[in-house]
């Protein structure tokens, strides 16, 4: 069973959960959360006894081998059960103009192709889990350290300014985005000046820009619209400010 949510009551996730070990059966119960929903975790732990490993997310390198290792095995499978033989003059007549070995691998990447569909996956950011508040981190902060010190404020992303809302856009250093970029991506887009952009992050992968909040709709719809370095580029809000759908 998969959850696309945390339950806010952990009696709705024991109920939902419930359905994996019936009349004797063993399961497998897999829950999509974010940075932001660990405080729910916790408490189901609370509630049930029982903790809940978390695991990370299949990189887009994970999917595609896996995505691979399927066609693979359809392959197989359709070497050893099916009727090739109605077949073998395609292959007879590509064979006259065409290397045996290439003509393989094309049809390879048409079964890949239509068993796995588009390879246009966005890379999901990985998020540091959040420690908790009682939680003292003596190897940084040390014994002495007071609230509101560096080392504390450092410790983890800040969630945005008063007033402002963090986009993500799906494009970081690894595609050469400079805070410019971004700047003038928003900027010749909307109505925003560059002073009305607040902090800009950037990271191999991705890219974090504070905007007013008043005009996050604006800027998203700008977004669809443009490209950055020449490709359109993901842009939402950043999973700690999303809304919980």
């Amino acid at each position: 069973m998969v959850n696309y949510d945390v339950p806010s009551a952990p009696e709705a996730y024991v109920h939902r959960i419930g359905r994996v070990g019936r009349a004797g059966r063993e399961g497998i119960a897999i829950t999509l959360a974010e940075p932001r929903e660990q405080r729910l975790l916790k408490n189901i732990e609370r509630v049930t006894g029982s903790p809940i490993s978390i695991e990370k997310v299949p990189t887009v390198e994970d999917l595609r081998n896996r995505r691979m290792e399927l066609t693979m095995a359809t392959l197989r499978e359709t070497l050893q059960s099916e009727d090739l033989d109605r077949f073998r003059t395609v292959v007879e007549s590509l064979s006259e103009d065409s290397d045996l070995f290439q003509i393989a691998l094309a049809a390879v990447k048409l079964a890949h192709e239509a068993t796995v569909g588009s390879e246009d996956i966005e890379e999901i950011p990985e998020v540091a889990s959040r420690p908790s508040r009682n939680a003292k981190d003596s190897t940084k902060r040390g014994p002495h350290a007071k609230k509101g010190s560096p080392n504390q404020k450092g410790s983890r992303r800040s969630e945005g300014s008063a007033g402002m809302t963090r986009l993500y856009f799906g494009a970081g250093r690894a595609t050469g985005i400079r805070p410019k970029d971004l700047v003038g991506a928003i900027a010749n887009e909307t109505k925003l000046s560059g002073k009305d952009i607040g902090s800009i992050e950037i990271q191999d992968r991705f890219s974090l820009v504070e905007v007013p909040e008043s005009a996050v709709d604006e800027v998203l719809w700008a977004m669809k619209r443009t490209t950055l370095k020449g490709k359109k580029t993901k842009v939402r809000r950043e999973r700690f400010d999303s809304p919980s759908d």
